[in-house]
């Protein structure tokens, strides 16, 4: 069976399954793929002790399990989004620190965002398009091109409008356009760097490479890039979770607006210089709240520069960021 149909399954499962008989089963494959050394359970472990480091490996397996079975519940509730009801979604999503983002949106302009792997980005976008404003993101181009384009109409089908990467695909002037049109919001996911186009910054000390999307579309628009940060948090108000049907559900948290210091006609230095300064200030925001929920990170891949090829870090360190995604 390939990647393509065990996907397909999994969503015909989620469709029939009772809701703690289908999260339990997700769960359950979570935890023993965070206790194994499979390669993205080892990874993450990594990721995490440069943020917080325990000391006994028993600690970091029990942590990496936590961490898998929230990536298991990320899987688990994107497959079900689309047997839900509006409804539903409204209810199992929150947004604290939003009062700027809405008055900006109000007064007719856009904005860019800047996403951690974290919590469940698929339900924030569903819910964004509806209760905050039309919403525009890019979608990794996946391998083989059929699992490509599952996610893609998968994404699509919530009423998001989504481009594809890929070497002259022109996301990002498509997303430009978009912008500069009307308005929209343009979430991106921007702690792992897919282009070997990204950029070096430090988090909690460390150097990363992280993409830079978000804040070159605050640059060629001059609307600010802001740090939208998602966490998984349990529904206590029971009106709410029965309109939700269930208990679980996101908080997106909205960061300080960040403004580009520089034109698009800038020389192309002093833009990356601009570029970097942006992807700082939004990762040093982050960092609190990344840290205090940890284990809503999903990142089982090499974000630091640490871990990175030698050979693929001195390529990308010899490239400016690219103008096209």
């Amino acid at each position: 069976m390939n990647i393509v149909e065990v996907f397909r399954r999994a969503v015909g499962l989620v469709k029939v399954l009772p809701e703690p008989l289908g999260r339990g089963i997700f769960r359950a494959i979570g935890t023993v793929a965070g206790w194994s050394n499979m390669s993205g359970s080892v990874q993450v472990r990594k990721n995490y002790q440069r943020l917080v480091p325990l000391h006994s490996m028993l600690a970091q397996r029990r942590r990496s399990a936590k961490a898998l079975r929230s990536y298991m519940d990320y899987y688990y509730e994107a497959f079900r989004l689309p047997a839900l009801t509006p409804q539903q979604i409204g209810a199992r999503v929150r947004l604290q620190n939003d009062e700027g983002l809405r008055e900006h949106f109000a007064q007719g302009k856009s904005a860019s965002g800047a996403l951690l792997h974290m919590g469940n980005w698929d339900l924030a976008g569903a819910w964004a398009t509806d209760h905050l404003a039309p919403t525009f993101s890019i979608a990794e181009k996946l391998e083989p091109p059929e699992l490509s384009d599952l996610f893609l109409n998968f994404r699509r089908s919530l009423g998001l409008t989504i481009y594809q990467t890929g070497k002259g695909a022109g996301a990002i002037s498509s997303l430009t356009r978009d912008m500069q049109d009307g308005v929209a919001f343009v979430p991106l996911l921007c702690d792992r760097d897919l282009s070997a186009s990204g950029v070096e910054v430090n988090l909690a000390g460390h150097p990363v490479r992280v993409a830079v999307g978000a804040a070159l579309l605050a640059q060629r628009t001059g609307e600010p890039m802001y740090p939208a940060t998602i966490i998984n948090q349990r529904i206590a108000d029971d009106d709410r979770a029965k309109r939700a049907g269930t208990r679980n559900g996101i908080v997106c948290i909205i960061g300080d607006p960040i403004y580009p210091n520089v034109s698009r006609d800038a020389e192309a230095r002093v833009r990356e210089a601009d570029i970097i300064r942006m992807n700082q200030e939004w990762l040093d925001q982050v960092e609190p709240i990344l840290t205090e929920h940890l284990t809503d990170w999903h990142m089982l891949q090499k974000v630091f520069v640490e871990d990175l090829d030698p050979e693929r870090l001195a390529r990308a360190r010899r490239a400016a960021p690219k103008e096209e995604l």
